[in-house]
């Protein structure tokens, strides 16, 4: 399959895995390209992790990785503090890319609080719009100044982007250091609403999590839900982008591996 020569795929760090020794030996045993660090862990947090043991046992084993930052991710937070403490945590981040070779950081647009009235809903990020912007701005000189040439920033969806969340994303995507990452789950639990985003700008993605799922339920092993991966994994192909196998468990995974190599891919 000529798709299939250009998908690189990859294992999500998982709860069952004691060590990122351990994540890189399941990668190994499944034929797996890369695995995805996930600093929502203890064991992957950005000032305990070495760039030079990350190295070793990329060459050992004959794989990369790309890093996942925490969920909560918020450089945009108004209080200065808490603010300067996240983009920190990116700058951290930039520099462990750059010693380790990871290619890959992924963040979360955040939505910012939410101030509930009788009159609906209330985005803090959308009602005040220059000091969210300057947050913006900030950002992403920040990250231009300090990403070198290894990584990108692939900008993930999850519950469906708002309006202000997209226009947040394209300030971002002015910056060759940005990308997006298509995680086709989450996509699919809200009724494809980013994915015509993603599909206007197509040639910025760059990384993706790939699951199977059903109505609200993602995270699946592939195969076992109703999401057209086909149609996903040829998205992937069209960008050269990498693939995480987004499952949450060992079993899941090594489900999910033998369906590539059932259709190909692997």
């Amino acid at each position: 399959m000529e798709t299939a020569k250009k998908l690189r795929f990859g294992a999500t760090y998982l709860l069952e895995n004691p060590s990122i020794e351990d994540a890189v030996a399941l990668c190994v045993k499944e034929g797996l390209h890369f695995v995805e660090l996930n600093s929502n862990f203890p064991q992957c947090l950005l000032h305990l992790m070495k760039p030079d043991k990350l190295r070793q046992l990329a060459r050992d084993n004959g794989i990369f990785f790309t890093l996942h930052l925490d969920d909560r991710f918020d450089p945009f937070d108004f209080n200065p503090h808490v603010g300067k403490a996240y983009r920190q945590t990116m700058l951290e981040g930039l520099a462990l890319a750059g010693e380790a070779g990871i290619t890959v950081i992924n963040m979360h647009i955040p939505r910012g609080n939410i101030v509930t009235l009788p009159s609906g809903r209330h985005y803090i990020y959308q009602e005040y719009p220059k000091e969210f912007e300057e947050s913006l701005l900030s950002f992403r000189e920040m990250c231009g100044q300090n990403a070198g040439d290894t990584a990108r920033i692939a900008i993930e969806n999850t519950d469906g982007w708002e309006g202000y969340e997209k226009a947040a994303i394209e300030t971002l995507l002015v910056s060759p250091v940005f990308g997006l990452t298509l995680d086709v789950g989450h996509d699919h639990a809200t009724g494809n609403q980013d994915l015509p985003f993603i599909q206007a700008h197509h040639r910025k993605l760059c990384h993706m999590h790939l699951h199977d799922g059903w109505e609200q339920t993602n995270h699946q092993a592939l195969g076992t839900g109703v999401i057209p991966l086909g149609e996903r994994l040829a998205m992937a192909a069209a960008t050269n982008a990498t693939v995480v196998l987004e499952t949450k468990t060992k079993e899941a995974l090594r489900q999910s591996v033998q369906y590539l190599k059932d259709k190909g891919y692997l």
